[in-house]
């Protein structure tokens, strides 16, 4: 066989049949019994009633995610895998309250050797469906654009140099929204598109200051994140969180042009300290100009817009609404537009 042994061809032959193996989240079918390859999105600890300790976990791939549930072995591996952690895993199927979950049997991180036996870590990436150099050249022609102030437009190719890398891969949240590889540059430009948009419309809003706060609103997740391919909180995310990171950020930056004026460094830091509108939903201050009410606005519609389209992507049960998503706090209609509501319109052909 030309050198090559029948043990090696065999070898080759099981990695070849193993990775065929290895299952995506959008296959999975009630009841079915699985092995494959998955990464942690989420952990928790939690415990039941008679007070014994248990696993919830989110894992997902790239085709979407899962629930799972771990009821063994539960301090060992509280300690053994986290959040990020690309895993194996062996369970089964089953329905609670209306979508799949994953009853986890045995799992643990991945190993050098789970290379030759079908993992295949760019199958558990997410990834944002655009071209992500496409999406940054337009965003750079965009900013270049649409920004007049010479101060203004210094800071943001800054920004967009040192960060350039971070901005083309990172999430722009670890769950609820573009959650994946070059979301946050997907959300960025989207919301930049937006803005440029309502400029039109009204005509006195500042075009500097929405283009600055579309760039800006969300870049201390940079530091929020842990990293793109693990997108957990870090500490810093944790204890500050990523408004107070991105006003910190801005006033760093800032400080590299001395000629930015006081005034504009100041509306500037409200953009990224209201963005997220209200006190509730972590906004230390509520919008107080214009520009800062659109920038909220269009930042809650396509984080929710995109929040949408995932949950009618990944949905695969067969009713006419998907499973109640708690982060939209709904279920979305999926069903046949075409005759909705004819039953409601009978007419008689009788006097």
């Amino acid at each position: 066989m030309n050198g090559i042994s029948l043990a090696a061809v065999l070898s080759a032959l099981d990695a070849i049949f193993t990775l065929n193996a290895m299952k995506l989240i959008k296959d999975l079918e009630v009841s079915e019994s699985v092995t494959s390859y998955s990464q942690i999105q989420n952990k928790q600890l939690r415990f039941k009633r008679d007070g014994n300790p248990y696993l919830r976990l989110v894992l997902r791939d790239s085709s979407g995610q899962i629930n799972g549930t771990v009821w063994d072995q539960i301090e060992y591996l509280n300690k053994t895998i986290g959040e990020g952690n690309f895993v194996k895993y062996q369970g089964h199927i089953e329905l609670f309250n209306g979508d799949k979950q994953l009853i986890v049997e045995k799992i643990r991180e991945v190993t050098s050797e789970d290379q030759l036996n079908g993992f295949d870590e760019s199958k558990l990436i997410p990834s944002t469906e655009g071209d992500i150099e496409e999406m940054w050249t337009r965003l750079q022609s965009l900013v270049d654009e649409h920004t007049s102030d010479v101060y203004i437009k210094q800071l943001l190719s800054n920004v967009l140099e040192k960060f350039q890398q971070e901005i083309k891969s990172y999430p722009a949240a670890v769950e609820i929204h573009h959650n994946y590889w070059g979301g946050f540059l997907e959300h960025v430009l989207s919301v930049l598109e937006c803005v440029l948009f309502f400029s039109q419309k009204y005509p006195n809003l500042d075009k500097n200051l929405l283009v600055a706060g579309a760039i800006l609103h969300d870049i201390g997740k940079i530091e929020e994140l842990s990293s793109p391919k693990t997108p957990a909180y870090s500490v810093r995310g944790q204890l500050i969180g990523h408004v107070v990171l991105g006003f910190d950020l801005l006033q760093k930056e800032a400080s590299r042009i001395p000629e930015l004026p006081s005034p504009v460094l100041t509306l500037l830091g409200h953009l990224i300290l209201s963005h997220q509108g209200r006190p509730e939903w972590g906004a230390p201050k509520l919008p107080q100009i214009p520009e800062a009410l659109v920038l909220h606005y269009v930042d809650d519609l396509d984080a929710k817009m995109n929040r949408f389209c995932q949950v009618l992507k990944q949905d695969t049960g067969e009713s006419e609404f998907t499973a109640f998503d708690r982060y939209l706090e709904r279920s979305i209609y999926k069903g046949d537009r075409e005759g909705l509501g004819d039953e409601l319109f009978v007419v008689s052909n009788s006097e």
